[in-house]
């Protein structure tokens, strides 16, 4: 958490200096309307910087929570791994002891003294050797055994301690990130209410208009770059189909001409200089480059119903970057990953990994329970209701919103729980 006294200074010097870009800016009395617009754009502009920033920062922070949360389950793996270990390791230790004990008491202590005398004598590996030859008298491969267990001892702790630092590693860059987007949303939070105090909601609304045309202008990218792939991978086909045809054109052109065939059908034979005849082969069939097939997105899943009330549940509760707490605050990705949840299905806390671990869906085939991305790289998401609209947590100072969905701006479509 940041110290109460740090936050009130930012506040301040954070109030000084809006007050401070406010004072030089013209009124609509003294400057005019066109005064008022270059002005309520610069702010919006500001805004949308702003916004966009803790948006970038609520994405990292939430796929490294997820990664977090990985890494939790990768160490208690380890650690149940080193246990099993270190239980293999007491029961050999004991089946070695006896043996060894019963090796004395039997009489034969010379090649035992290793085991026996003061262990600084002797180093591991003439250790190791008199619990072998043990372990060969005996007819058991305990010692090797032993070695192997040790191995893979040292490994899975080694394992497990790279683990450890990494989690810790991910903790100081959370705490990190927390704080750089609180430090954010205080001063998105300021300048906002200044603007707003000052020039009533044209910010806001101006804010918005450059935030969907910053999506627009992803969206037309994404669809350049999809109609630039289809038209590469449509000229390559068109290649291959060419040079088949060509190959197949210059193999007739070379071949010695085929006599007509009989009027009454069936094969034409050709004479041999045997005074035989064989028949004429058949002449070649061109190559045609296959069609490639389209992959067809998979059904709507049956629990989309269950995500689409879940969403609608949540309408009017904050936007809080990094959350996902009902009732309480959702950032975007975390409003998705928690209306699938109640669907018992388990979406990553990160619009982009959102994309990329579901099924894609063609915009024009998007179904209620879909989710609808937007921005290049991805950084909103909100959830498809059906009827052109869907549920989103916009932005820091906006609430869960119904709105309709701007299929222009949507850079692609996902398919969750199938």
């Amino acid at each position: 958490m940041i110290d109460s006294r740090r936050l009130t200074a930012r506040v301040v010097v954070g109030a000084i200096a809006i007050t401070s870009l406010f004072a030089g800016m013209p009124t609509v009395g003294a400057s005019g309307v066109s005064d008022q617009e270059q002005v309520v754009e610069q702010l919006a502009a500001e805004l949308d910087r702003l916004t966009e920033r803790i948006a970038t920062l609520d994405e990292e922070y939430g796929g490294a929570k997820d990664e977090q949360a990985e890494l939790e389950i990768e160490i208690a793996e380890s650690r149940e791994k080193v246990a099993g270990e270190n239980a293999k390791l007491t029961v050999l230790q004991e089946t070695m002891t006896e043996i060894a004990v019963n090796r004395f008491v039997g009489g034969d202590s010379m090649s035992l003294s290793p085991l026996f005398t003061s262990a600084t004598s002797y180093n591991d590996a003439q250790q190791m050797d008199a619990l072998s030859s043990i372990a060969l008298d005996t007819g058991d491969g305990t010692a090797d055994e032993l070695d192997s267990v040790l191995r893979t001892l040292d490994a899975e702790v080694a394992t497990l301690e790279r683990q450890e630092k990494e989690a810790a590693d991910l903790v100081a860059y959370l705490d990190t990130k927390l704080a750089e987007g609180e430090k954010l949303i205080e001063e998105y939070t300021t300048k906002a209410a200044e603007a707003k105090a000052k020039y009533g909601e044209l910010v806001q609304k101006e804010a918005e208009r450059q935030m969907e045309l910053r999506a627009q202008k992803a969206a037309e990218a994404v669809a350049a770059a999809e109609a630039q792939a289809a038209a590469n991978a449509a000229s390559a086909n068109s290649a291959a189909s060419t040079a088949s045809n060509t190959a197949s054109t210059s193999d007739s052109n070379t071949a010695a001409p085929a006599p007509a065939a009989p009027r009454g059908g069936g094969t034409t034979a050709v004479p041999t200089s045997g005074g035989g005849t064989v028949a004429a082969p058949a002449p070649s069939t061109p190559v045609v480059a296959p069609t490639p097939v389209v992959p067809q997105p998979p059904p709507a899943s049956d629990k989309a119903g269950i995500a689409v009330a879940a969403a609608y549940t949540q309408l009017g509760v904050p936007y809080v970057a990094f959350k996902s707490v009902p009732g309480v605050g959702f950032d975007c990705s975390g409003l998705t990953m928690y209306a699938w949840a109640q669907a018992g299905v388990s979406l990553p806390h990160q619009s982009g990994r959102q994309y990329a671990t579901n099924p894609r869906v063609p915009k024009d085939q998007a179904q209620a329970g879909d989710l609808v991305f937007f921005y290049s790289p991805i950084s909103h998401v909100g959830i498809y209701v059906g009827n052109g609209m869907m549920i989103d947590a916009p932005n820091t100072g906006s609430v869960v919103r119904l709105k309709a969905v701007n299929w222009g701006t949507v850079v692609g479509v996902s398919r969750p729980g199938t």
